[in-house]
């Protein structure tokens, strides 16, 4: 069984005049790729602990107890599967000394609404009862695009004060993961952290209460904080994406530190063959 991130190469080589980090899919390994998901995707919504915990104790089946638990087809679906697939990239590549890895999927209220506030939140903790400048947080905003990009754009603000960067640009993925992730950075990110201590609470989390609650509170040890971007995209629509990027996205938003593309080719038929798969193989 391959780890997600076999199935993406790093190439420098494509559009580095952009800045981004690009990770490109082997869509020849496709069908492998979808099988190697099923169980790392099913786990990022419930463990098999508790799944077989709740089997054993409730009037449900293995296969009903995951499809309630899954987002149905449209936007959620797409996003979670974006930020599922970044989390295990961010994980096993972008941030490896990361060893605290909330799973927001199984913390959320209902499966029709995307996690709430930063997308992918990890942490680097070195011991929790000995805070050290060396521990670090890791945010990633994810944006994904399964489809063709529309021809309209951002919504222009007529009073002054509501104008921000977005207002009169065409739309584009990736500026929509940065202009997000530099929310991240000026308040999301600590809007974050509170929510996961009381979901926390909420699931009887104590371990992972612990560990977290040592980033809640910095006042007598600071701690590192990177803030990056992720566009998910559909391969047909990289050359546009990139040709609307505005030349000084990232400049001027100096407080995100990587961007990345990840490009699929077929990326709709590619996420919903693993849904399907989780629930047809369920048992």
């Amino acid at each position: 069984m391959a780890e997600i991130p076999d199935y993406f190469t790093h190439d420098a080589s494509l559009y580095p005049e952009s800045g981004l980090e690009f990770y490109v899919f082997d869509n020849s390994k496709s069908k492998a790729f979808v099988q190697d998901c099923l169980i790392p995707f099913r786990e990022a919504y419930i463990s098999e602990e508790k799944l077989t915990h709740i089997v054993s104790r409730f009037s449900t089946t293995r296969k009903d107890a995951i499809s309630q638990r899954l987002p149905q087809k449209g936007m959620v679906m797409s996003g979670d599967f974006g930020e599922i697939l970044s989390f295990y990239l961010a994980c096993q590549t972008w941030a490896p000394t990361a060893n605290v890895l909330p799973m927001k999927w199984r913390l959320r209220d209902s499966k029709k609404d995307a996690s709430k506030y930063t997308d992918i939140i990890l942490f680097s903790l070195i011991d929790p009862d000995n805070p050290s400048v060396a521990d670090a947080m890791f945010t990633y905003e994810v944006k994904t695009c399964a489809t063709g990009l529309g021809n309209s754009a951002y919504k222009i603000h007529k009073r002054p004060s509501f104008v921000n960067y977005k207002d009169g640009k065409q739309e584009c993925t990736i500026l929509e993961a940065v202009f997000d992730a530099n929310k991240d950075a000026v308040e999301r990110a600590a809007e974050t952290i509170p929510y996961l201590l009381t979901r926390c609470e909420d699931e009887d989390l104590d371990e992972l209460y612990k560990q977290i609650f040592r980033f809640r509170n910095a006042t007598k040890t600071t701690y590192q904080k990177e803030y990056n971007a992720v566009a998910v995209i559909d391969s047909t629509t990289l050359a546009e994406q990139i040709k609307r990027m505005p030349s000084d996205l990232l400049t001027m938003h100096p407080k995100v530190k990587n961007v990345y593309c990840v490009p699929i080719d077929s990326l709709q038929g590619v996420y919903e063959s693993i849904y399907t798969e989780i629930l047809k193989q369920a048992k």
